[in-house]
């Protein structure tokens, strides 16, 4: 988007050997995207290829890397280079980087460092005695044999709904331990037909209806669950006759039946998840973890299961949006401190005294329902707004003001306070002050109309361009 807008002087610092993100990370059995594949797509490079409704994770990392090759973005690209510091220089209006490959300078810093990037594994007495290999679906070891093994599974959130199934054809059994059950819904995914690919590619009109109806499909999900959660019972039956369907056992029924409100925790997309908990060689285990011991794991009730593999599937450390990169602002602000009681940005992009410093998914900028690719998207347009604004006006600095900030924080979290994920659920989404540092508690029409230009008044425009 910044070539198309005209900007050549373009360096993107990646930390991995490889582009694509958490679809170069997540290699774990059964990645796939669990939003429909004509939506999780850039809206300037439609795929009418894909092979699925939707899309598994190596098909996802061959769409990006295509994608960078075809608009000549991949040059650009600095492979294996970690950005450890990032310091304002007020006198020259410039961003000075430290990286793992030396200094750079910049006129504008975008950081896109993701939500979901720092794996989070809980601290359990014992797991450094355990005999066994033990990873994080994010870092899975492709050296591990599972074939015959007795594996765990710790979680059973949106990895975990993936992985289990995956993997249980080919171990001897499969402990899966639960916190607590989160609601689902069925996924219907199925394989496009080659003759559906070449309609969507003789009649592009009709991948972009499905990605409209996609979208508008989301955003009914999202006013169910910021503003009219009544327009939530449907859902709620539908993930109730998901597993009564599947499992005929009262008590594994009752274990993954959520007593939250539907949609506090985030919603996951599964056709296999429940069908695989009811077989023999699987066993869902809802008392809380004591320790680890060298054989296996051992639970409050005082059993220990023998296991050959731990598998975590705990998800991530949310709140860590640039982390562990520091970023020093103007006056020496440092953003780790400015978000010491949680993370916080205007439209989850800027903030008070980090001039020319952008945010993309960044704090609040994440939902129930909606395509991250659609957010980041919305977030480079407000980017070009604002370097329109610098051009136009030949100022060297673009600030947010610090009563934009303010005056958006208190919408922002009034609008919170009547959502979903604020019903008393324990999820990812809140920390453990009650601080929503993730969710966006409008629609995602809101998002992109918000975003498409700059508010009067928000950002103080300053100094002259050399």
């Amino acid at each position: 988007m910044l070539r198309q807008a005209g900007y050549r002087d373009v360096v993107v610092f990646e930390r991995a050997e490889r582009i694509g993100g958490v679809w170069h990370q997540n290699t774990y059995p059964g990645a796939a995207c669990d939003v429909a594949s004509h939506l999780y797509e850039f809206s300037f490079s439609p795929n009418p290829r894909w092979s699925r409704r939707f899309a598994p994770q190596a098909e996802i990392q061959q769409y990006m890397e295509r994608v960078a090759d075809e608009y000549d973005v991949a040059s650009r690209f600095r492979l294996g280079v970690e950005v450890e510091r990032a310091t304002w220089d007020q006198s020259r209006s410039r961003w000075r980087l430290q990286t793992s490959a030396g200094e750079h300078e910049a006129d504008i810093l975008l950081t896109a460092c993701g939500q979901l990037t720092h794996p989070k594994i809980p601290d359990i007495p014992g797991y450094e005695t355990f005999a066994g290999p033990a990873f994080h679906t994010s870092q899975w070891d492709h050296g591990v044999d599972v074939r015959g093994k007795r594996v765990a599974v710790i979680g059973t959130g949106a990895s975990a709904i993936q992985v289990v199934p995956a993997l249980q054809p080919h171990t001897t059994r499969l402990d899966v331990y639960q916190r607590s059950p989160g609601w689902t819904l069925p996924k219907m995914d199925h394989a496009y037909a080659p003759s559906v690919q070449r309609l969507f590619e003789r009649v592009p009109a009709l991948q972009r209806l499905d990605r409209w109806a996609q979208a508008t499909f989301m955003d009914i999900g999202a006013v169910a669950m910021t503003r009219h959660h009544w327009m939530l019972a449907p859902f709620r039956a539908a993930g109730r006759r998901q597993i009564n369907r599947a499992i005929t056992d009262l008590v594994l029924r009752e274990k993954v039946t959520p007593t939250d409100e539907f949609g506090c925790k985030r919603l996951m997309l599964t056709d296999h998840w429940y069908p695989t908990l009811a077989k023999p060689d699987v066993e869902l285990i809802d008392d809380a973890i004591t320790e680890f011991t060298a054989e296996g794991v051992r639970t409050s009730d005082g059993t220990l299961r023998e296991s050959d593999v731990v598998i975590w599937a705990t998800g991530f450390c949310a709140h860590e949006f640039v982390a562990p990169m520091a970023i020093i602002g103007a006056g020496g602000s440092v953003l780790g401190d400015a978000w010491a009681d949680g993370a916080r940005a205007y439209l989850g992009l800027t903030m008070p005294q980090f001039p020319n410093l952008f945010l993309l998914y960044g704090p609040n900028t994440n939902g129930g329902t909606g395509s991250v690719i659609e957010t980041i998207e919305c977030g480079m347009r407000h980017v070009l707004a604002a370097l329109a604004a610098l051009e136009q006006s030949g100022a060297a600095q673009i600030e947010l003001t610090e009563h934009a900030a303010v005056a958006f924080d208190r919408e922002l979290r009034a609008a919170l306070a009547g959502t979903v994920w604020h019903t008393g659920c324990r999820s990812w989404y809140v920390d453990e002050r009650g601080h929503d540092a993730n969710q966006w508690p409008w629609t995602w029409r809101e998002y992109a109309r918000r975003t498409a230009a700059l508010e009067p008044g928000a950002y103080r425009l300053s100094g002259a361009a050399s």
